[in-house]
Parts: structure tokens; C-alpha cells; sequence
């Protein structure tokens, strides 16, 4: 019992020192010799990194621990200091060791310097004379203003935590980059940042830590940064850098702007169709960035984009070109869905734990779900026209006449989309089955080759590639390992391999490459861990299946220079493992070297076909960097409500019902994000009188959705704090009505693997003022299970009833539970939307499993 207390205070003590101990250095420079020197320098040292936690706050100790009170630093029991014995010391062992698992700071915080180190050691070895009565005076850096500290911040914010806390995500309903919203949440105390949770969570040393595992920690200066902004006030955030300047147009597409003009050629190309072949045609659009000024070049370089993501998303055996619909402006695209096999309907209902009928819903129906920027236009004959003679016959998921190329390549080559369109399977076996790999039987046969690498441009660390024949040409698998050490160490075993995970590169029937990214389970994963390997395009560095993979693999396999066969040619006698086995395996560089050349050959072949010249530059890169990073300037954000002129907008802008959006800088020829402009786009759409937006509320990427007017309150929550979960642990489900009037809801569960179930009856009611349990009183508990992962709940609710959702599942898809909203009926001679969701809340809670 001692011996575990005693385990537990060092590891309280070890964890606090970490956090504290990286939040700056000592330069270590000039120490004094004598005890009472070394014990100032080592009080300063201390006081500057652990007073914090081991100090500042004798009621509030971590650990129990105060590195300030010789008690405590004395206790023979705990051995945190053992006087002239500093190899008996458990603080220098901690701060020194080369142990991963015991050294402290662990991974990734920055370690003591040489210096701090050695004048702990030597204070230890001198006696651990006691502290002075006061504490050495720590010199602080000049301070930047707090006004710029908040623009600091901002970049910081929008960096590490924008994925979850922004845009169409807004977990636990934080907005990271809405101050005011932070303040009225309580997640920040201006002029306080102990009891501010944002800083409380970004320095955790637990897993209440943010940004959460898998992703990477914020760094000590970085932490910092925002502990002097909240102690100076927290300052309001600076509106989004001002645009340089509206960019000149090209003349020679003045007429050709606008979503009138595209409206037109659309029903253009569908009267030149026969009734069977509108079922299957769909429209791209690249027309509204003329509005920017954009130059042939630009559009050459948005249509070869749209190119290479629709045929790295098919499994047909031939490549498409796509061919416009309204030369010479050439900004409107149309694709026959059977020419890549996205007319099929892969969904199954489920009801009653099974499937019961197919679902009307096919491949790029999922594209549709997700859409934010569809208008259905009002008083539009040619949207009249469209919707009779294309929208109706097609029997499309939403009357979506067309999508925009930069939205399409941005988001369809991500998860879970990208693993959708090509269904690509939940476990690595079942790909490989499927394009008729024997992993471990080309091993053993010698027909599987790898190269070894000890230095990537992907991975942290070793990595080892391994290539094998398939159906369609090759199959390459990457072995990515967390650290180099121990059985991670490649050259310690070049056979059995110990990875964290890898990824997967193999050639599509087309020519072109799909990808996949597992752990070393074997499970499908949507992203790779970041202290594994990286993206360098991408701005959190994260790599994401799909594009990712596309942007990096630009001219298909990379070439590298393998560096374990000249290793293994070096080993004398025996070396513990299979040397021959080895040889065979890592082959000489220029057999590697051919095989890299014929598939590189293969997809740039493929590439050609495709754009119908060479690649040049790889167009990926640019276009999803515009439309993922790059701020929306006034002329921008006017081609994207399909408008032709921006010219009166900006003071349209300073309007009350806009500047509320945090609109402001479009009127001052300034900038939005992406994310704000895509949550409010709908808000804009109805304020403008455009028409009624087609809202992504069935979508599986937007979390929550603020109804445009909300006239009730309701709140969804889970029996814990942070709905954080221990296994074992009972959960349960609330909504609670506080309006005054009864609401419908629809509750669903969804599994860390995309599972989904309908938790509620049909046209389930809370009456005002009451609470919805889910499971019900007096029924069993859900037991929260081990290894369950994150998973969510969501919430649907209106004043109304609404249609329910038919839930929906397919193999290697991601469920999906769809209502029929926007439905097409005549009124007055035209067509109109009904079924509009504009007055349904949609909310997401994620619920962790420890």
C-alpha cells in the first residue's frame, strides 16, 4: 500500500514538473559554486517552471507536493531529494533519464537544458543546502502589447483548435474564435487565467487535456501566449486581415459570370439530352470565381483539379475527361454518374436491426447531403424550367442543379466522404481480399519487396515500405513506427516489424491511386497521428486519407533510397534475425528502382488521359489551399452567392442583420474565413432574398445547425461533466425543453466507426419545461463498453413535428439517417421548396471513452 502511494505522488510530482518545467529555461550560465549559490540557482530554476502547481497555492498542491517546503523535499519516504546522494534523488533521475517512459518532461515537451540539469545535480551533491527566504527574482521577456497579443492568438486558436471548436463543427458548442461566446460559456475570465477552463485545458496534464490525444499538444511558449493574453484582459480578437485589393478581371469573361449564367447553360446541356440520360447526368461549376478576377490559367487549373479528384474516386477501368458545356468560358462541367459508377445505390433501410429495402440514395447523393452553397432560387424561370425538366427526372437526394469544383475537390477527397465513393472496406484484410493481395504469402514467396528508411519526408521516424503485385498494378504499405527505439527499431528486426500503423497506396483499375490509413490493428482510420507522420500542406499538419495522399503523391509512387540493404551487407555473422530472408526482402536499388518507375509511369499515363496533356503543376495543391486557408474577400464572397458585381454589397454588409455575423470586414474591403462565411451562408442567402438555401442538415460533417430564427431553447447533455466516460460506466442521454412550448426531437447515436441508430420514436415530444431521458426511467442502463473510441450523439428538434429520418447503411459506407426535406411542389405556377428544415436546431455532443 505504500509502495502504491508512493508510486502515485512521484508520478502527480513527475507529471506537474513536466507541465511547469516547459514553460521556459534557465540559461544556466555563470553559476555560483558554493551551496548557497547553487541553492538560489536551483530555487530559481524551480520557482520559474514548478511554483505554479508545487507552490503557489498550499491548499491546492499537485501531487500533494511543495518543492518549497523542506518537509516535503526531505521526506525519506517519497526520496524526492536525498541530500549528496543525487543518483538516489528521484527528481534528477526523472529529469535525466534517456527512458522514454520515465523521463521527464515526457514526450513531445521540450527537456531541461544541459545546464538546468547539472545545477540541479550539483546542488544535490552539495548538500541540497535549503532554499533562501525569498524566492530569486525570475527576469520576465518585455511583454508584447495585449492588442497584439490577440491577433497571436487568434492564429494560434484558429490553428489547433478550429477542426472541432469552428466552422461547421462546434463541439460542446464552443466556437474557439467568438470571444464573446467564450466569456458567456465561462471558458474564459478575462484578467484570470487559473480560473479560465480555455487555459485550464490547453496546460492539463490528464486526458481532460486540449487539443485531446491523437492530436498535437500546444507548445510551452505557445501557452504562454495565451496565459498573457487572458491575464491582460483578453482583448477582442482583430477582424481578419485586410485584402490587398479587389483584383483586376479578365475582359474576356465579362458576360459570363454569374449563377445566371449558369443556370442557363445547365438547361442548355439538359434539353440535349434524352429523358434516360438526365437521370444520370450531374453539373459542376467553377463560373464563380470570375468574380476574383480569375485568369484562363486559374480556370485551367480548377478544371484539372476536378479532373484528377473525380477519377481518383472510381473504380472503372477507364479514365474520364471531362468535357465543358459552355465554351469558350469553358466554367461549366457535366459527368455522366455511370461513367464512374456513382449512379449506384449502395444504402440498405434498416429498421428493426435490419435491412429492409434499398435506398434511393446513391454515391454522389452523399456529395449533396454535405453541399452548404445550393440556393433554391426564387422567381427564376430558368430555375423553373431546371427543376421540371432536370431535378425532377433525376430524383436527386436535394434539388441541387449543380456543385461547385473547389467545394467538391476540397471535401469529397476527404473522410469520411473520400472512403464513401470508393467504399473502401473497415479493415486492411478486407482490401486486401479485395484486390487480391497475400500480404504474408508474398513474403514468404519472395515476391513482396521493402526498403527501409530511417529518414522520411512523411514519418517522424524509421519507415518501411513494402510493395506487392495486385489486380490492378501495385500495392504499397508503409510501416510507421512512434519512435525508433526498442522493437520500433527497424534495423533490429528488418522481418518482424513492430509499427504504430501505416498506409496503403495501390492503383485504382484506371490507372490513378487510392489510399488508405490503418493502425496496426488493421482498422480503417480517417487520419494519422501527427507524432507519427505529417502533411506539410496541411495547416494542423494532420494527414488525412484521401487527399493528403493525392497532394503528396503528385507524380503517384515517391522514389526514395532505400538504407537497409547496404546496412544488412554490413552485419557480421549472426545477427538474431533471417539475414538471407532479409536480402531477399530488400532487394538491390535498382530492382526497386525500376519497379518505382513502372508504377510512377502507370499513374502519370493515367494523368494525362485525364487532363488530356501532361501534368504540369499538380492542381490539387492550390485549389484546396484557396478554398480550405485562403480568406474570402468582398468580390469573392459575391461570386459565391452567385452574384456577378459585388459592387454595392459592402454596404449591404454594415447592416445590423449582417455585421451580427461577424460580417464587418466585407464592407471595409476586408476579409471572413472560411469557416464563418460557410455557418452563416444560409443566414446571408435569406436575408439577401436570394431564395431558400438548401441547408446540410442530413450531413454527417456539420454537427449543429442554429435554425435561422431560433424561437426555442434546448439543451443536450449526457449525466457527465464533459461527457467524458470510464468503461463500466452507466450513460445516459437528457434533452432539456426550457421554452414554453412542447418540441419534437429525433435523438442518434453514432459509433466511432460511423455506426449509427434512430434512439427515439417517431414524433417523440418534451413537453415545456421537462426533460427527455434516454434510456427511460426504469429501463437498463447503457453500459459504456471498453475501446468504444468517440462517439456522438445528435439532437434534431422543432416546434413541429418533422418527418422522421430513415436510417441507412451500406458496406465500407458511413450511416447515414436521411429526412425528406426540400421536397419540389408547384405554387402559384411556380416550384417551391417545402419541407424546409429553416426552424429545426441541430446539435452534437462527442462522448469520450477513457
Amino acid at each position: 500500500m505504500f509502495q502504491q502511494r508512493f508510486q502515485w505522488v512521484l508520478r502527480a510530482f513527475c507529471a506537474a514538473c513536466a507541465l511547469i518545467l516547459s514553460l521556459g529555461r534557465s540559461s544556466g550560465n555563470d553559476l555560483p559554486a558554493d551551496g548557497a549559490g547553487l541553492a538560489s540557482q536551483a530555487q530559481a530554476i524551480l520557482h520559474k517552471h514548478c511554483f505554479d502547481c508545487h507552490g503557489k497555492n498550499p491548499k491546492k498542491l499537485r501531487g500533494d507536493l511543495n518543492l518549497f517546503d523542506r518537509t516535503h523535499l526531505d521526506d525519506a519516504e517519497r526520496k524526492i531529494v536525498v541530500a549528496k546522494a543525487p543518483d538516489k534523488s528521484e527528481l534528477i533521475s526523472r529529469v535525466g533519464s534517456d527512458d522514454d517512459s520515465l523521463r521527464m518532461p515526457p514526450d513531445p515537451r521540450p527537456r531541461l537544458s544541459d545546464a538546468e540539469r547539472k545545477t540541479l545535480h550539483d546542488w544535490v551533491a552539495a548538500g541540497a543546502v535549503a532554499w533562501p527566504v525569498a524566492a530569486p527574482a525570475v527576469a520576465a521577456e518585455p511583454a508584447a502589447p495585449v492588442e497584439n497579443l490577440a491577433a497571436s492568438v487568434k492564429e494560434l486558436l484558429r490553428g489547433n483548435c478550429f477542426d472541432c471548436h469552428g466552422g461547421s463543427r462546434t463541439n460542446a458548442g464552443v466556437k474557439i474564435l467568438d470571444r464573446e461566446l467564450l466569456v458567456n460559456k465561462k471558458k474564459l475570465v478575462p484578467g484570470k487565467p487559473d480560473e479560465s477552463m480555455l487555459f485550464q485545458l490547453v496546460t492539463a496534464t490528464d486526458d481532460s487535456v486540449m487539443p485531446p490525444a491523437g492530436r498535437p499538444r500546444l507548445k510551452p511558449d505557445a501557452a504562454e501566449l495565451i496565459r498573457r493574453w487572458i491575464a491582460g484582459g483578453a482583448p477582442a480578437f482583430p477582424a481578419d486581415v485586410a485584402a490587398a485589393g479587389e483584383p483586376n478581371k479578365d475582359p474576356a469573361f465579362k458576360n459570363f459570370a454569374g449563377v445566371d449564367y449558369v443556370l442557363k447553360k445547365i438547361l442548355e446541356n439538359v434539353r440535349t439530352l434524352s429523358a434516360e440520360d438526365r437521370r444520370f447526368v450531374r453539373y459542376f461549376s467553377i463560373n464563380h470565381i470570375l468574380t476574383t478576377g480569375a485568369t484562363a490559367a486559374e480556370l485551367d487549373l480548377q478544371r484539372d483539379a476536378l479532373a484528377k479528384a473525380i477519377n481518383h474516386l472510381s473504380w472503372q477501368n477507364h479514365v474520364v475527361r471531362l468535357k465543358a458545356i459552355d465554351p469558350p468560358a469553358n466554367t461549366v462541367y457535366a459527368l455522366d454518374l455511370r461513367h464512374v459508377g456513382w449512379q449506384l445505390q449502395p444504402f440498405q433501410q434498416w429498421k428493426g436491426g435490419k435491412g429492409v429495402s434499398r435506398a434511393d440514395v446513391n454515391i454522389f447523393d452523399l456529395a449533396l447531403l454535405e453541399y452548404p452553397y445550393s440556393v433554391a432560387y426564387a422567381d427564376s424561370d430558368t430555375f423553373d424550367h431546371l427543376t421540371e425538366e432536370f431535378l425532377y427526372p433525376a430524383g436527386q437526394v436535394r434539388p441541387i442543379p449543380y456543385v461547385r469544383a473547389d467545394w467538391f475537390v476540397s471535401t469529397v477527397t476527404l473522410p469520411p466522404l473520400y472512403e464513401d465513393f470508393l467504399q473502401l472496406p473497415f479493415q486492411l484484410s478486407e482490401l486486401e481480399d479485395l484486390l487480391g493481395v497475400a500480404a504474408q504469402d508474398d513474403v514468404n514467396d519472395h515476391v513482396a519487396i521493402r526498403a527501409g528508411m530511417a529518414v522520411s519526408g512523411v514519418s517522424r521516424n524509421n519507415r518501411v515500405v513494402q510493395r506487392h503485385p495486385e489486380k490492378y498494378g501495385a500495392f504499397w504499405q508503409s510501416f510507421d513506427f512512434k519512435t525508433s527505439k526498442g522493437r520500433e527499431n527497424m534495423f533490429k528486426d528488418p522481418i518482424d516489424l513492430h509499427p504504430t500503423g501505416g498506409e496503403v497506396v495501390f492503383n485504382l483499375p484506371n490507372g490513378l491511386q487510392g489510399y488508405y490509413v490503418t493502425n496496426a490493428r488493421g482498422d480503417r482510420l480517417e487520419a494519422a497521428p501527427t507524432e507519427i507522420v505529417t502533411d506539410k500542406f496541411a495547416e494542423d499538419k494532420t494527414v488525412r486519407n484521401g487527399l493528403s495522399c493525392m497532394r503528396c503523391h503528385d507524380v503517384g509512387t515517391k522514389t526514395y533510397a532505400d538504407t537497409m540493404r547496404p546496412a544488412l551487407l554490413q552485419l557480421p555473422g549472426t545477427p538474431g534475425f533471417d539475414k538471407r530472408l532479409a536480402l531477399a526482402l530488400y532487394p538491390e536499388q535498382a530492382k526497386q528502382d525500376d519497379l518505382l518507375k513502372e508504377d510512377g509511369d502507370r499513374f502519370l499515363a493515367a494523368m494525362q488521359q485525364a487532363l488530356g496533356k501532361p501534368q504540369g503543376q499538380e492542381p490539387l495543391i492550390p485549389v484546396t489551399k484557396r478554398f480550405l486557408d485562403d480568406p474570402i474577400p468582398l468580390a469573392g464572397a459575391s461570386g459565391e452567392l452567385g452574384l456577378n458585381d459585388p459592387s454595392g454589397l459592402a454596404s449591404v454588409f454594415k447592416m445590423p442583420q449582417f455585421s451580427s455575423l461577424g460580417l464587418m470586414p466585407l464592407s471595409a474591403k476586408g476579409v471572413v474565413r472560411r469557416d464563418a462565411w460557410e455557418d452563416y451562408y444560409d443566414q446571408i442567402v435569406r436575408a439577401l432574398g436570394l431564395g431558400v438555401p438548401i441547408v446540410p442538415i442530413d450531413g454527417v460533417l456539420r454537427g449543429d445547425y442554429p435554425a435561422s430564427a431560433p424561437p426555442f431553447e434546448v439543451v443536450l447533455k449526457t449525466n457527465k461533466k464533459n461527457n467524458s466516460f470510464e468503461p463500466g460506466d452507466d450513460l445516459v442521454v437528457s434533452v432539456v425543453n426550457h421554452s414554453t412550448k412542447p418540441i419534437y426531437i429525433e435523438l442518434v447515436g453514432v459509433s466511432s466507426k460511423g455506426r449509427m441508430v434512430i434512439l427515439t420514436a417517431p414524433g417523440a415530444v418534451v413537453a415545456a419545461g421537462q426533460e427527455y431521458r434516454y434510456p427511460p426511467e426504469g429501463s437498463p442502463a447503457i453500459k459504456i463498453k471498453p475501446g468504444l473510441g468517440r462517439e456522438q450523439i445528435t439532437l434534431l428538434a422543432g416546434e413541429e413535428t418533422f418527418p422522421a429520418g430513415r436510417l441507412l447503411r451500406g458496406k465500407g459506407l458511413t450511416d447515414r439517417v436521411v429526412h425528406p426535406f426540400y421536397e419540389l411542389g408547384k405554387q402559384n405556377g411556380r416550384y417551391v421548396v417545402t419541407k424546409d428544415p429553416a426552424r429545426l436546431v441541430k446539435k452534437t455532443i462527442a462522448i469520450e471513452t477513457r
